[in-house]
């Protein structure tokens, strides 16, 4: 429940044209503050209310396929909820601020092409209900990588000073990258040679992508 004064969070974006590619409005971060007039609803309520674009296009989807308008409601939430978790996870094993941690999550998630990756896969809706199931998976395992390797730069980096601001964030993520050149050229490139293919995603070219960013961790 959504109980007494605003409270303010600490995720922020960084300004655009920070040097990472425009992410799918779900995997966005942000700086909120709720109003008051929310005291006593329900988190998943104040979010709808607050950011209704990270449900909108998912909610009318499953309505017209038949799901109970409440429940297709809140299931939409599910993902801009889970990645606020990881998070507050992340900021707190490192006992970082929860802005500075979001900083550095979202830069990797651009320059390692998570974003595009996860977009990708949640894009295809085709295949039958074991091929949803396993992109659905591939789906969490890049979130995990990507929470993953946050931790990893965090703990390199040390001090949330790295993260304090988008700048500072994209210089971290590109001395770890220096530090782990072999790795992250690797990385890159499987990426960019799949993209350069052409013919779009496919499962396999995802699952091969989806290795490759294992490796960095």
């Amino acid at each position: 429940m959504i109980s007494g004064p605003p409270s303010r969070g600490s995720i922020a974006n960084p300004p655009t044209g920070a040097g990472t590619a425009a992410q799918p409005v779900e995997f966005r971060t942000h700086e909120l503050a709720l109003p008051a007039g929310l005291a006593g609803l329900r988190l998943d309520q104040a979010l709808a209310k607050v950011f209704p674009q990270y449900s909108r296009a998912r909610l009318q989807g499953w309505i017209r396929a038949g799901a109970p308008r409440e429940i297709a409601h809140q299931v939409a939430l599910y993902r801009p909820l889970s990645i606020a978790a990881v998070l507050a996870d992340l900021a707190r094993e490192q006992n970082w601020p929860v802005a500075a941690a979001a900083r550095l999550y979202h830069q990797i998630g651009g320059s390692f092409a998570f974003d595009r990756l996860r977009a990708a896969a949640g894009s295809r809706t085709s295949g039958d209900a074991y091929e949803r199931l396993a992109v659905r998976r591939l789906i969490e395992d890049l979130l995990d990588e990507q929470a993953s390797l946050t931790r990893a730069v965090m703990a390199y980096a040390g001090r949330p000073q790295a993260g304090e601001d988008a700048a500072a964030a994209r210089s971290t993520v590109s001395a770890w990258s220096s530090l782990n050149g072999e790795l992250v050229r690797a990385a890159r490139s499987t990426i960019a040679d799949i993209e350069k293919d052409g013919g779009g995603w496919s499962f396999a070219k995802l699952t091969i992508a989806n290795a490759a960013l294992r490796a960095l961790t």
